[in-house]
């Protein structure tokens, strides 16, 4: 559990208004999106690091996250946010899932997603899925379908996966559309069963390590852009290996492109807010994700 003053710490760090009123339904929302639009989708750590390992533990996270403005990939954000509900007040518990690769393949468990109750209502809360992450809390109801940062759209089913050998099983499979015209893409699935920290460390191992993992293989950093005036999340700002892109509404611009090193040090810092010492910048000499532009 975190302390009340680093709750006050937190609500200051992604501009939330005051402190929230109970635990209710609006106020998750709210604080859902003013995280995903101060608090970056990133690896930062796996290539800028002399270590290259990254940390659940509570107090670890609130170092990076709060005290040093940085963010993570879906184990660490949500592992954070998690602590955050449940200091609050909510009732809230942790699910493993499974990816759907852009080839069609599945991954084993490594993905995270949060469970909250109200009200006797069960919601998935995830604030670490990248560019394609929900935006609100979904009800676990199948079916259901709902807004992403437009034209992206969500939708949940309680449904079998291809891939089971007995086809009256069911997970929820989380999807997405890039407009409403687009087919629907799965992007994950999980079963809403709690996960303990131990489950999580031997997921956070593999996906930090493997050369395999998607995250070892690119240096990525990615936020939503807020409306200051609605509230309302209408865009997304995309470091990916050597570029960096913003979106917003179905117009999307390359914003730069990046050759150096000083280059892509100096955007992790302007759009994201990652400053990264001389020493952590030094960290990816010689990895294969190391711009030598």
């Amino acid at each position: 559990m975190y302390t009340e003053a680093q709750l006050d710490q937190y609500f200051r760090h992604i501009g939330f208004p005051g402190r929230p009123a109970g635990t209710t339904l609006e106020q998750l929302g709210d604080l859902q999106k003013c995280h995903l639009a101060r608090v970056p989708f990133e690896d930062v750590t796996i290539h800028y690091s002399t270590h290259r390992t990254l940390s659940l533990d509570q107090d670890d996270l609130f170092r990076k996250i709060v005290l040093n403005s940085r963010g993570g990939y879906c184990m660490e954000v949500n592992t954070f946010f998690a602590i955050v509900l449940r200091s609050l007040g909510y009732t809230v518990f942790s699910a493993g899932g499974r990816v759907r690769e852009p080839d069609g393949g599945l991954t084993g468990l490594s993905h995270m997603v949060n469970i909250v109750t109200i009200e006797g209502q069960r919601y998935a809360v995830d604030v670490g899925f990248g560019s394609n992450c929900s935006i609100q809390p979904i009800p676990l109801q199948s079916g259901v379908e709902f807004d992403g940062v437009l034209p992206v759209r969500g939708k949940l089913e309680h449904r079998s996966l291809a891939e089971h050998s007995d086809p009256s099983q069911r997970v929820w499979v989380y999807s997405a559309q890039e407009d409403a015209n687009a087919p629907w893409k799965e992007m994950y699935s999980f079963l809403p069963v709690e996960f303990f920290p131990a489950d999580f460390e031997v997921m956070n191992l593999r996906t930090m390590t493997s050369p395999r993992s998607y995250f070892v293989k690119t240096v990525l950093a990615m936020r939503m852009i807020r409306d200051e005036a609605s509230g309302d999340l209408t865009g997304l700002l995309i470091l990916h290996k050597d570029y960096v892109k913003r979106r917003v509404g179905d117009k999307s611009e390359t914003l730069e492109e990046l050759k150096t090193e000083e280059e892509r040090v100096r955007a992790l810092e302007k759009y994201f807010w990652i400053v990264l010492s001389p020493v952590e910048q030094r960290a990816i000499r010689d990895l294969p994700t190391e711009l030598r532009g």
